[in-house]
């Protein structure tokens, strides 16, 4: 038998060059469904484990994975993608059932015009500029001693993942409210879910470290990230999105 992979000749169940299985099941809808199933439960990738570690004990779960306990978890950058790309999914069925801006009002989150709709379709690059910004706050608050800058970034990747998480509930609670008020939920009151997970994250991450002051650190760290989220919002991007996209 010849690996459907690589080609090259399988004596047992996998291939010795590739690793591909010797027999590959036939693409059917119940494949499709295992594979969703899967991806989402199988604790090789950690993910539903890890989502939930990220909001009961957000510092633990990254300490944990900084320090080298790994296996169970999902990897940082892949957590923030994965969670990306389910809160732009939940945007769009819920605009394609209820209709555009019936169920969340943007208001302008993110600036006029064509800005707050380019940022809503693209929150991960627009997210992404953000990430060296708070590493960097991490960083100046745990100091170079315990952590070093990459450590510092794996640690937001995972914070702002669990943030777009908390995005997700609020699209959630968002289409409850529609349902029972036929009303809109302005999109600004998410923000009191990224005050508190940032500190909520904050504290329990310095809680793990040997630091002093470890609440008036993640009272600073809470105002540097979600004052530079709402600097970047409001006036950085307003701006570069009106140059380069044309928006008024």
């Amino acid at each position: 038998m010849h690996c459907k992979n690589c080609g090259n000749i399988i004596h047992h169940k996998y291939c010795p060059h590739c690793g591909q299985k010797a027999s590959v099941e036939r693409i059917t809808f119940h494949f499709l469904w295992h594979q969703l199933f899967h991806f989402f439960t199988h604790l090789e990738k950690g993910f539903l484990f890890t989502s939930l570690g990220m909001l009961m004990r957000p510092g633990k779960t990254v300490d944990e994975y900084i320090r080298g306990k790994r296996i169970i978890y999902q990897p940082p950058v892949s957590y923030f993608l994965v969670w990306i790309a389910i809160y732009a999914l939940m945007l769009y069925l819920v605009k394609e059932a209820f209709g555009e801006g019936a169920v969340i009002d943007y208001k302008n989150y993110f600036g006029s015009g064509v800005s707050t709709q380019y940022a809503i379709n693209h929150l991960g690059i627009v997210l992404s500029i953000l990430l060296p910004v708070f590493a960097f706050y991490i960083y100046l608050l745990t100091s170079k001693k315990i952590f070093n800058y990459a450590e510092c970034l794996v640690a937001v990747f995972y914070a702002l993942g669990t943030i777009i998480l908390a995005q997700a509930l609020f699209v959630v609670i968002s289409v409850m409210v529609f349902l029972g008020t036929k009303n809109s939920m302005d999109l600004q009151f998410s923000d009191a879910f990224k005050v508190i997970y940032l500190f909520w994250f904050g504290f329990t991450f310095m809680k793990q470290q040997p630091l002093k002051n470890r609440l008036l650190r993640a009272v600073f760290f809470t105002l540097l990230c979600f004052g530079s989220f709402t600097l970047w919002r409001l006036i950085i991007y307003p701006q570069v999105s009106a140059r380069f996209l044309g928006s008024h």
